[in-house]
C-alpha cells in the first residue's frame, strides 16, 4: 500500500480507517455524525480539486501561448495538454461512475430530505449492502477502480526524453505514488478479504456515501499526481502544479468516537479523539478533555476513558490547540496557532444492569405452534449476549436474537439469560419461567354458521364441517376428525349417521351422512353433535353441539 505525501489525503485514509474499525465495535451517533463530517470535509475537498484542475488546464495553455517560451518547449507542452486531457477525461469517467452508485445506495436507503441534500436514513444498513453486494455493483466498482488507476499511471511518460504516454501498466514508478489502495482486512466476517464485503457490508449510508467520496478524493489526487509529473517532464519545473494556487487548510472539526453511548454502573467508557482534517504532521497538539489535558500518539489520536458511576447521561467536552503550518499564496510557509472546540458535547448514558425478554402477562408458550420470542439485556453487546434452554427448543429467526420457541407437553418451560459486558464482566440475568399451555379450542362451522337459519341448497352445497381457531394471534390449522349427524325432516323418520371424516358431500363422505345429505328438504332440522378437531399439538377437542333449520 502506497502512502500518499499530501496531509490531508491522508487524514482521509487514516480517519476512514479508523472510523469504519469503531462502526464494526458499535453503531452510535458519534460515529455517524462523525462520517457525516468527514463526509462533508470530503465534499468541500473534492470541489477544491475540481476547481484546480481547471486551473491547471489554464497554465497549460498560458505557458504554450508565453511569447518568452522556446518553441522546443511550446511543442512539449502542446504534447503535454493532450495527455493531461486524457487524465482529465478519464478522472471525471470514474468520479461519475462513483456518483451513479452512490446515487444508488442513497435512494436504495430512503433517498433525500426535502431540501435535496441531508440523507433520510445516515443509519440505515441496507442500502450499500443490497446496492453493492446482492446486485453485484461491488466488483463492477472495484474493477473499474483498478483500470483506472493502471491507465493513469500509463498516460505518464516515463522519462523527459519524449512526451509521449508509457502505456496501461508501464509506468511503475507513478503507480506505485498513485494513493488508491484497495486491500481489505480479513475479518471473521470476511475471511476472504472481499473488497465489497469489507467496505459495504452492513455498513451505514452515510459510511458508504463517505467512503465513495473517498474514493473520489483519491481519484483528484490521482490527477494530481499525474498532471504534476506531466507538467514537470514537459516544462522542466517541478513544483506541484495543481497545488499552485491552493489555500490554506481553515476547517477543522473534533471527532469523538465512543466504543459505547449506553453503559451501566461500573463500566468503562471509552471513546477515540482526533481532529477531523487529520494531520499527524500537526506541531504542538493537545487536546483537552473534561479539564483534562491530553496528548495524542504518533498517529495523531488520543484514548479517554473514565469510570462511569451514577445513573443518567454524561457529557464529554473537548477542545484542541495546535500550530498550523500555513502554505501561503507566493509560495511560502507561515505557522498559525489554532484553537478548535467541539460545538456539542459528546454524550453517554449510564444505566441499570436490567434484561427484558416479554412482558409479564405474556409469559405462556403454546405446545405445537412457533411462539415467536426476542432475548435482550442491556448493556451487553449483542454478539455477547447468550442462553440456555429446558423443556423448550429455539430455534433462530432472521433478526438480531430472534427466536421461534417450540414446545410439546404443558408445564413450565425455563430460558436462562447471561452473556457478557463490554469490558468482559460476565453477568447472569437468571431463570425467565414460562406456563406451557395447549392452544385454546377451536369452533365448528358450517357453511360458515354456527347453527341456525340456513337455505337448504346452501347446505347441500356443503363439503364439510371446518373448525377454526378464534381470537389467537397464532394461525393454527385444526381438522375435524369425526362427528354424528341427525336429520329430523319436517314429514317423515329421524335419521342418525356418524362419520369418521369431517367431510359431508365429498367421495371421502361416509356413505350414510351423503345420502342424509342428498334428502335434505326446506323445514327440516340438521343436527352436528360430538364433534371432534385435532390441532397441531395433537390433543383431540370436543367442540360441542350445533342445530340448523333448513329454508329455502
Amino acid at each position: 500500500m502506497s502512502l500518499p505525501k499530501e496531509p490531508r489525503q491522508l487524514m482521509i485514509n487514516l480517519m476512514y480507517l479508523v472510523l469504519t474499525a469503531l462502526l464494526a465495535m458499535n453503531v452510535s451517533s458519534e460515529i455517524l455524525n462523525a462520517f457525516k463530517t468527514m463526509n462533508n470535509s470530503l465534499i468541500r475537498s473534492n470541489k477544491t480539486a475540481e476547481d484546480r484542475s481547471l486551473g491547471a488546464m489554464k497554465l497549460f495553455e498560458d505557458y504554450k501561448n508565453d511569447p518568452k517560451v522556446a518553441a522546443d518547449k511550446k511543442k512539449r507542452v502542446e504534447d503535454a495538454m493532450k495527455i493531461a486531457d486524457d487524465v482529465n477525461n478519464k478522472t471525471t469517467a470514474i468520479i461519475a461512475e462513483l456518483n451513479k452508485y452512490k446515487e444508488m445506495i442513497v435512494q436504495a436507503s430512503g433517498g433525500y430530505e426535502a431540501d435535496g441534500i441531508e440523507l433520510k436514513q445516515i443509519e440505515n444498513l441496507d442500502g450499500g449492502t443490497r446496492v453493492m453486494i446482492d446486485e453485484g455493483n461491488g466488483p463492477k466498482l472495484l474493477q473499474s477502480l483498478k483500470s483506472y488507476k493502471d491507465e493513469i499511471a500509463g498516460l505518464v511518460p516515463k522519462d523527459e526524453t519524449a512526451i509521449v504516454s508509457a502505456g496501461t501498466g508501464n509506468n511503475p514508478d507513478i503507480f506505485a505514488q498513485l494513493p488508491l489502495d484497495f486491500s481489505t482486512q480479513v475479518s471473521e466476517n470476511n475471511p476472504s478479504g472481499d473488497w465489497s464485503t469489507g467496505n459495504f457490508h452492513m455498513s451505514p449510508t452515510i459510511a458508504s456515501v463517505a467512503l465513495i467520496n473517498k474514493y473520489i478524493n483519491d481519484a483528484r489526487a490521482c490527477q494530481t499526481v499525474a498532471i504534476d509529473r506531466i507538467w514537470a517532464l514537459a516544462t522542466g519545473e517541478k513544483q506541484n502544479l495543481l497545488r499552485l494556487n491552493a489555500k490554506p487548510m481553515t476547517d477543522y472539526a473534533i471527532i469523538v468516537s465512543a466504543d459505547n453511548s449506553y453503559l451501566l454502573p461500573g463500566e468503562k467508557y471509552h471513546a477515540r479523539i482526533a481532529m477531523g482534517t487529520y494531520n499527524k504532521k500537526l506541531k504542538n497538539l493537545s487536546f483537552n478533555v473534561n479539564g483534562r489535558t491530553l496528548f495524542p500518539n504518533e498517529e495523531g489520536v488520543v484514548d479517554f476513558s473514565e469510570v462511569s458511576s451514577s445513573n443518567g447521561a454524561k457529557n464529554i467536552n473537548v477542545s484542541a490547540t495546535f500550530t498550523d503550518t500555513i502554505l501561503n499564496a507566493d509560495g511560502t510557509k507561515s505557522l498559525k496557532k489554532v484553537d478548535v472546540k467541539l460545538p456539542k458535547p459528546a454524550q453517554y448514558f449510564v444505566g441499570e444492569a436490567t434484561a427484558s425478554i416479554s412482558l409479564d402477562k405474556m409469559n405462556v408458550f403454546y405446545i405445537g405452534v412457533a411462539n415467536p420470542i426476542t432475548l435482550s439485556a442491556s448493556g451487553i453487546p449483542s454478539d455477547k449476549l447468550q442462553h440456555s434452554e429446558e423443556n423448550c427448543k429455539l430455534n433462530p429467526l432472521p433478526g438480531v436474537h430472534k427466536y421461534e420457541v417450540w414446545v410439546e407437553k404443558a408445564g413450565t418451560a425455563k430460558i436462562n439469560l447471561f452473556g457478557t459486558k463490554a469490558d468482559g464482566t460476565p453477568v447472569n440475568f437468571g431463570t425467565y419461567n414460562y406456563r406451557v399451555k395447549y392452544l385454546p379450542d377451536p369452533v365448528a362451522y358450517v357453511a360458515n354458521k354456527r347453527g341456525g337459519a340456513v337455505g337448504v341448497n346452501e347446505m347441500k352445497a356443503q363439503i364439510g364441517v371446518i373448525a377454526r381457531l378464534e381470537g389467537s394471534d397464532f394461525d393454527a390449522k385444526f381438522n375435524v376428525v369425526s362427528f354424528d349427524m341427525a336429520y329430523q325432516p319436517r314429514r317423515g323418520d329421524y335419521r342418525e349417521a356418524t362419520s369418521n371424516t369431517m367431510y359431508l358431500n365429498d367421495p371421502k363422505a361416509n356413505s350414510e351422512v351423503k345420502s342424509m345429505m342428498s334428502d335434505l328438504d326446506i323445514g327440516g332440522k340438521l343436527y352436528f353433535d360430538n364433534i371432534r378437531a385435532v390441532g397441531p399439538d395433537k390433543k383431540v377437542r370436543n367442540l360441542g353441539s350445533m342445530v340448523f333449520i333448513l329454508k329455502y
